[in-house]
Formats: C-alpha cells, structure tokens, sequence
C-alpha cells in the first residue's frame, strides 16, 4: 500500500508506517511491530494509541498479551469530520485504500470471535452494525454517560435511521437518563428504568447472535462478542430485568 495515500488522510509518517505494517501482519504485537518498524518502543505505542482514536485500529486480549489488528475497512471511511469540499476529496482517497486493505486482508481474515473498539469512532463502528443487522434488540444499562461522550446530537441522527429502518428496540436505562428517554419514546421504542441506586457505566446490547459490552469510561471500550448461544443467554437475562424493570 502507498503510505502517501495515508498521508493524505491526515495520518503522519509515523502513523502510516505502523499501520501499514500492522495490515501487512494481520495481527502483531506491539514488540513485533516494534521489530518490524525498527522505531523506539514508545513510538510504536504512541502511534498505536494514535491509531485507535482514530477507529482505524483494534485489539484483543490473549493471555496477558495485547495483539493489535486492522480495524473493519470502512473505518477508513468514518474519520472525515472537516468541510464538505475536503471531505469528498479525501472520500475518494479513502475508497482507494480500502480496496486494498479488502484484497489485504481478504485471504488473512479468520472469523473473529470477539474484537475490541477503543473511542467514540470504534464505537461508532459497533452502532452502525445495530443497524446493519435490521433486526430488534436490546439494550440494558446505559448510563447518561453514554449520552455526554456520543452527544444528542448522534443519538437523535442514529435514531432516525433506526426509526427509517423500522427497528424496534427494549432499552433498560439508568434512572439518570430518565427525561431524555422521553425525546425516544415511540411505538418502535420501549423504555424502562433500573433502580436510583444503580449507578453501572457498562452497557449491554444484544442484537442477532452477537453482544456488545461497553464501559462508559472518558476513552470508551466496547467488546464485541458473536456468538449465538451467548447472546441468547444474555436474552434470558434481559428478559428478567425487563421484568423488574420500572416505567
């Protein structure tokens, strides 16, 4: 891959080297993407952390052992947030690069069980994929937390394409989020409460055969988990809050 067309997209040297290497690997530890970039240590994390703000990289956990991996290709897409004229220039650019990360990663893909988003455009990336998936879920948990990173501003644009879709959902809200429940409220939305004292900043959601678990913290991470017989377990478990659940 040509790192000038990452250069392009605001990335620096630094950044475009690590991530082209991390992409050439498929899934690296730090300590091999320090040997194979041959750059300090700290500049290989630096631009690592970089890169996950970005949305552009994940990881996961093995033992005690972070790997780091390519976050979904259409992330490259999602990093635009400048005037329209910039942005559709560097769309194009973007649609480049994520042919080639496709052909890529195409043969080096293995079905990933579970997979972790940092910041709010990695989970940006776990909300689109609600969508994408069309069907009901659920959700429980939230906290007002959740409201202050996102912004009303992505909650009211992500329910309109939600209520396009005409996907229902069950939420189980913190009390906390109690009067802004009432801007969502509709014949698609059902909305219940979780006692005053329960204050959690992790969030369920589970939709398909997969299970989002996100903690609400000021740098969010969500984990992504597919699995059938987990999400259905994790219904059971919805359903019996939904029913203890207050209005």
């Amino acid at each position: 891959m040509d790192e000038t067309n990452l250069l392009k997209l605001g990335l620096n040297r630094n950044e475009a080297k690590v991530y082209v290497m991390l992409l050439q690997l498929g899934t690296a530890s730090a300590g091999q993407l320090i040997k194979a970039t041959e750059f300090h240590r700290n500049i290989v994390y630096d631009n690592l952390e970089k890169l996950a703000d970005r949305g552009l990289v994940t990881f996961i956990i093995e033992g005690k052992k972070r790997l780091f991996r390519p976050a979904p290709p259409e992330m490259i897409t999602q990093m635009f947030v400048k005037e329209q004229e910039e942005l559709n220039q560097r769309k194009k650019v973007a649609e480049t690069i994520k042919k080639e990360v496709e052909k890529i990663t195409t043969q080096a893909r293995e079905a990933q069980e579970a997979t972790m988003f940092q910041g709010v455009n990695g989970l940006k990336v776990v909300f689109k994929d609600t969508l994408t998936e069309g069907k009901e879920y659920y959700v429980f948990g939230a906290p007002k937390s959740s409201l202050e990173i996102m912004g009303s501003t992505y909650w009211e644009n992500y329910n309109l394409k939600r209520a396009e879709r005409k996907i229902r959902i069950r939420m189980i809200f913190n009390d906390d989020l109690r009067e802004w429940s009432y801007k969502i409220k509709s014949g698609l939305t059902k909305v219940r409460f979780l006692p005053k004292k329960f204050d959690s900043i992790t969030e369920t959601i589970i939709y398909g055969n997969k299970v989002a678990i996100i903690v609400w913290t000021q740098k969010p991470i969500a984990t992504l988990i597919k699995d059938k017989h987990l999400a259905a377990s994790y219904k059971q478990y919805f359903d019996l809050l939904w029913k203890q659940a207050r209005d």
